[in-house]
């Protein structure tokens, strides 16, 4: 078991380097052109007119920049995912952000309810630009929580956030608290499904990282930062979003499949009816929270147990 784990994780790590060297190349190629582009001689021309032994020194720095700039992005990467989530932001920058996602939500739900009176009350079969427009809003209307003071300033934030709020108010199973007894209980497939999906997310922030950080080049090259600006946003809009929500809608599916496993690992007797499993939910949380010296509920025979005779 530990030994197929560490195998995953060392070949998890070796795909993330593998793609943060080749943005890692690509920010250094751009980086090489715009010194050339600015100063008029390349830095291949530059290293050639070096004597040979101040030429090993500088592709050795060169080297070493390569390999410590990617070390670094890596680990910024989940710093700055915390960051486009909306934490740590200054509070004025942190309220105008959330009053932003608000006025979203309210307009896309009463987008909703114009839409739904429209396919409810046709009489006339309905064209399916409103089915399609109704499932976007619909669709949209799921990624910002819906009380105001759970929501983030940002996209990502309420995307990530809304799954984690959706397992409570549809299991009573406070989604941050039990994950980490839900994940050892969840199938190899799901597991290996959201590592996926996470590590696509880190790709894209890193991905972001490197765009804005393009911007560096600006002494040399005018047009460095505007091609820093329109990178990070296509990178935020067309390659963050998609793996963000991705991993959104497996967190909340893992719940949805797998919450009778965590049940039955921790030998808590199954709800009978939706409402009985909140309540059951909001109780299996505080256990594994706090703990219990209450008789109730009695758990149930461990699976492995052998039938009385």
């Amino acid at each position: 078991m530990l030994n197929r784990f560490l195998d995953a994780v060392a070949d998890r790590l070796a795909k993330e380097w593998l793609v943060i060297g080749a943005q890692s190349l690509v920010f250094w190629a751009g980086g090489f052109a715009a010194v050339a582009w600015g100063t008029g001689r390349s830095p291949a021309d530059r290293l050639h007119a070096l004597a040979p032994g101040a030429q090993a020194l500088i592709a050795s720095a060169v080297l070493l920049a390569f390999v410590l700039s990617g070390a670094a992005v890596r680990r910024l990467t989940p710093v700055v995912l915390t960051f486009l989530e909306g934490y740590g932001w200054p509070g004025r920058l942190r309220r105008y952000g959330t009053a932003r996602q608000e006025a979203r939500r309210y307009r896309l739900r009463e987008r909703w309810e114009r839409l739904h009176a429209a396919l409810g009350g046709a009489a006339q079969p309905v064209a399916p630009d409103t089915y399609d427009a109704f499932a976007r809003t619909d669709a949209a209307l799921r990624r910002i929580p819906g009380a105001p003071e759970r929501q983030l300033p940002t996209w990502v934030g309420n995307t990530l956030r809304a799954a984690e709020l959706r397992p409570y108010q549809k299991y009573g199973l406070d989604a941050v608290k039990c994950w980490p007894h839900l994940w050892l209980v969840l199938p190899a497939e799901a597991r290996d499904q959201i590592a996926r999906a996470r590590a696509a997310l880190d790709s894209a922030v890193s991905a972001l990282i490197w765009s804005a950080g393009f911007v560096v080049w600006t002494p040399w090259a005018g047009w460095a930062a505007p091609v820093a600006a329109v990178a990070a946003t296509a990178v935020y809009h067309g390659a963050l979003r998609r793996p963000c929500a991705v991993l959104a809608d497996l967190l909340e599916a893992s719940y949805d499949l797998h919450r009778t496993a965590l049940y039955t690992a921790l030998r808590w007797p199954l709800p009978t009816d939706p409402a009985h499993e909140r309540e059951s939910g909001r109780l299996l949380t505080a256990y594994l929270w706090r703990g219990s010296d209450a008789p109730v509920p009695v758990f149930t025979s461990s699976p492995d147990a052998p039938e009385p005779h």
